[in-house]
């Protein structure tokens, strides 16, 4: 796999999960747009590719969008599918609580099916950045 293709499944993968999450509870709070923000700013992703990311997926279900986001996150190394779960976990406790459809789709990625340990993923969490 050369780096473009661990850099879109990266992309990918962590856009989708993104969506994913942040339409979780029925409720997008600004606190976790104000996230996105930040993950993006953070990790180099252009507008355009942000939302040509959340384009391709836009007339999925969200079952497919699943399927997608763990296919695409499968086919990265461990640190980028630990940090991907890290900023989930940042993003679904930005305003101050997570749901519990967030926690569960969480666990289901990060223990079901990528099988990462918790504490890798607290540890890289600790590397990520927090709004000012």
């Amino acid at each position: 796999m050369t780096i473009t293709d661990s850099r879109t499944n990266y992309f990918g993968g962590l856009v989708m999960l993104y969506h994913l999450l942040i339409n979780a509870d029925g409720h997008i709070d600004e606190k976790e747009l104000s996230m996105g923000r930040l993950m993006k700013q953070h990790e180099n992703i252009d507008d355009w590719e942000f939302e040509y990311h959340l384009k391709r997926i836009s007339d999925l279900s969200k079952q497919q969008i699943i399927n997608d986001c763990i296919a695409s996150l499968k086919k990265c190394d461990e640190k980028l599918k630990l940090k991907c779960i890290a900023w989930m976990s940042l993003i679904a406790n930005s305003d101050g609580f997570m749901a519990p459809e967030e926690w569960k789709l969480i666990y289901y990625i990060y223990n079901t099916e990528l099988k990462l340990n918790l504490k890798d993923i607290l540890e890289t969490q600790k590397m990520l950045p927090r709004p000012r």
